[in-house]
């Protein structure tokens, strides 16, 4: 079909996360779907969402809304995806109902509020062996048999792209010492140069030389990014 065609040519052309994102954002709108994420399907410890998104449009009002309710912890989508690696289309209602009495309100507020009453799920596995999921969320009715394996092909298609991408990236991170770890950590936790040094017992100057230098090793071009990219490759939490 030409509708395939055009969409993996999209894939196949992406090279960068930014334009696998924008491929990600096309097909999710194919479909009839508003939002995408590809996140990591987290330990039974784990507690904020935004720690497992790694690829994603989903509004930042939306996953700090359900990060401050919670509501990760008593997911019936992610206990699911934990024990399952078959696809799975999820309403809300149900989910609703799958929570505990007392979060069940406050569940259906945010994701009615973003139009979010139906969810589609698609467990995956790295190159590094990681489990994970890309997930779709909207507000239709059920997808057909058809869909759901078109939407399949393509979903896992798209996350072998950015496991490859994050395992390639991922090469540049070979250097970075344990040092500049430790103050690109402070520094992911709002904490400014001075107080950096302060925390280190180190000058100013020295901790501006450490983050310098973890900048041209994972070629960023500005502390904000570095964070930013620091945080995408695991190297800080």
């Amino acid at each position: 079909m030409k509708f395939n065609e055009d969409l993996f040519q999209g894939l196949i052309g992406a090279s960068t996360e930014n334009e696998l994102a924008d491929f990600m954002q096309t097909l999710t709108c194919d479909f009839g779907l508003r939002f995408f994420s590809i996140f990591d399907i987290p330990a039974t410890f784990s507690d904020k969402l935004r720690k497992q998104i790694r690829l994603s449009n989903l509004p930042p009002e939306f996953i700090e809304e359900y990060d401050s309710l919670d509501l990760l912890a008593n997911s019936s989508v992610f206990a699911t995806l934990r024990q399952s690696t078959a696809p799975m289309m999820r309403f809300l209602d149900k989910a609703v109902k799958e929570r505990p009495s007392e979060e069940q309100l406050a569940m259906r507020a945010v994701f009615e509020k973003y139009n979010m009453r139906m969810g589609v799920y698609f467990p995956v596995h790295g190159t590094n062996g990681r489990r994970a999921a890309m997930s779709f969320y909207g507000d239709r009715s059920a997808l057909s048999f058809t869909e759901l394996g078109e939407l399949s092909l393509f979903a896992l298609n798209a996350y072998d792209t950015y496991s490859h991408m994050a395992n390639k990236a991922g090469m540049q991170t070979n250097g970075i010492t344990a040092r500049e770890l430790e103050v690109l950590h402070w520094a992911a936790n709002g904490k400014t140069s001075t107080e950096i040094a302060a925390i280190l017992s180190l000058s100013d100057h020295t901790v501006n030389t450490y983050m310098n230098s973890a900048m041209r090793k994972l070629d960023c071009v500005n502390r904000t990014q570095l964070v930013a990219k620091a945080l995408r490759l695991h190297l800080i939490s």
